[in-house]
């Protein structure tokens, strides 16, 4: 099985046959056996599951002779042919404590990618595998570094310490790295949010360097990081502005959502650079996946660039293709319709069609308000940053099977509100979403749905109720703008105010930190029926986060 994975022999026969041979002898196969065949299968990508299976359960009885070099191959076979089996993972973490020291640094690598790729997050062994890196960080090679890097932010891993460690030995080396895992270590950081100033400087510095060796996927990285992490680098973002439309036809759909995202997070109207991309989507329209299509018309929405062929025909991908959106990526796919006041019935009546189908809240959550949250400016870098570990249609449908972002409810709310499209059974679908989730509400939301809501005159209690709540209890996190549209807001939807709550507010409004007009404070005041609103009011457009 070596040989013939050295040779590069794809002889499929040849293949089953060892496959079938090495499940007749597992139960008498050595470690080192059972390795050797599991790595030559991988080296190949070859899957045979049942062989896998087969020598897996033959594993626990010899577990014991594993050696550090063994480990190391079995689990990083599993790991490249995405085979996940927790019992063994499980199984290997408490021999792989016992004989920490054999592993060598790059050993300890593979480690941590194994269990990074396959989502295996161990505590107790992540615990162990880090103060380990930390000793042995010098002797880690500059792709091992990334490994290490890379896995522990793909499994959410948070340790200030650790990271600070690995960013000194990666800054101090940086000259060692090639283009590829350059890109990994900002896209970990990236991922993690860790926003190590010094670090991305080098970065990109480096990345600067060795732009004309940079793969396109490596310069997706690289810029998706600055924009995510707000640092700013406008030289990279200048060049690659340039760059990206000449080498447009080696980028992938992943690629070019990551640069286009990249662009609009950083406010970077580039509309060379977005024409250019906008013809490639176009021009690859049958692997358009979901996630593609949300991020891109996100993007282009978000720099108030207008791309009419890929505006013209999303709706009609959305329509084929509905099944497999999500709820955030519908709410993404009007947010940007509506910014450019695009009343596309079609494409509404679909996304109508489709809302009442999705699960929005989570049944067994009664939580607080006001507990925490992420803000607009958070949910708005999510949306932006779902490619970033997005890269097909199947993991899109994997991120859509959870609940939507409170976030793309209220997007929702806004863009039904901004068309003037009224459909009563949606907006009381979405606000009684948007109550039931006020633990994941920040204020500046509420202020958005309130608008929204008033915009279109629909009067959900729970709703004005939320915004009461949030006018009495949270108005010192809001701005003057935004508490003067809430007290509005509240007004046209007929919020009736009692003489405390009355004075309540116009003591909050005679505070001297606070400089409200004069005609805001009567309206928090007043006490008068439910009037219509006037029409629909402008909605602010949020910067990218």
């Amino acid at each position: 099985a070596l040989r013939a994975s050295r040779e590069q022999r794809n002889s499929v026969s040849l293949w089953r046959a060892i496959a079938a041979r090495s499940m007749q002898l597992a139960p008498s196969m050595q470690p080192t056996d059972m390795s050797i065949v599991l790595f030559a299968f991988a080296r190949l990508r070859l899957r045979d599951r049942d062989m896998m299976m087969r020598l897996a359960e033959a594993t626990p009885a010899i577990l014991g002779q594993f050696r550090a070099v063994d480990i190391t191959f079995f689990l990083a076979a599993f790991a490249r042919l995405d085979v996940q089996h927790k019992v063994i993972f499980n199984l290997f973490a408490r021999e792989i404590a016992r004989k920490l020291h054999d592993f060598t640094a790059a050993q300890l690598g593979e480690l941590v990618y194994a269990y990074a790729r396959l989502g295996l997050k161990h505590e107790l062994l992540l615990d162990i595998l880090k103060k380990r890196v930390i000793e042995v960080v010098k002797a880690l090679k500059p792709w091992h570094l990334a490994m290490v890097v890379n896995g522990f932010a793909r499994l959410g891993v948070q340790d200030e310490r650790f990271f600070t460690v690995l960013a000194a030995e990666i800054c101090r080396r940086i000259s060692e790295f090639p283009g590829r895992p350059l890109a990994l270590v900002a896209n970990a950081y990236a991922r993690l949010g860790v926003r190590n100033r010094f670090l991305l400087e080098v970065l990109g510095d480096e990345a600067f360097r060795r732009r004309g060796e940079l793969e396109p996927q490596a310069v997706a990285l690289v810029l998706n990081a600055h924009a995510k992490l707000q640092i700013s680098n406008p030289v990279l973002f200048d060049y690659f502005a340039q760059d990206v439309p000449r080498r447009i036809k080696s980028y992938s759909m992943h690629s070019l959502c990551l640069v286009s995202s990249a662009f609009a997070r950083a406010g970077r109207a580039e509309p060379a650079l977005f024409q250019k991309v906008g013809d490639s989507v176009c021009s690859q329209a049958p692997s358009l996946y979901p996630r593609a299509v949300a991020t891109m018309l996100f993007a282009f929405s978000e720099v108030d660039i207008r791309h009419g062929v890929l505006f013209y025909n999303a709706p009609e991908h959305v329509r084929e293709h509905l099944a497999r959106y999500s709820v955030d990526e519908l709410a993404m796919i009007a947010r940007a319709y509506g910014r450019f006041q695009m009343v596309h019935l079609p494409l509404f009546d679909t996304i109508t069609s489709a809302i009442p189908t999705r699960t929005l809240v989570d049944a067994a959550a009664t939580p607080p308000l006001f507990e925490s949250g992420s803000g607009d400016g958070g949910a708005l870098g999510d949306a932006l940053g779902g490619v970033d570990s997005v890269g097909d249609e199947e993991a899109g449908r994997r991120a859509g099977a959870s609940l939507p972002r409170v976030a793309s409810l209220v997007w929702l709310m806004e863009a039904y509100a901004r068309l003037t499209i009224f459909e009563a059974e949606i907006l009381q679908l979405l606000c009684d979403a948007i109550v039931a989730r006020r633990a994941d509400l920040e204020p500046q939301m509420v202020v958005h749905a309130l608008r929204a809501a008033a915009a279109l005159s629909w009067a959900h209690d729970g709703l004005i109720a939320l915004g009461a709540d949030c006018l009495a209890e949270q108005s010192e996190d809001l701005t003057i703008e935004d508490l003067e549209q809430l007290a509005k807001s509240l007004h046209e939807l007929g919020a009736a105010a009692d003489e405390r709550e009355a004075e309540d507010s116009i003591r909050l409004l005679e505070r001297p930190t606070r400089r409200v007009s004069a005609a805001s404070a009567k309206i928090l005041g007043v006490t008068a029926p439910w009037t219509a609103a006037p029409g629909v009011t402008a909605l602010s457009e949020d910067s990218p986060g």
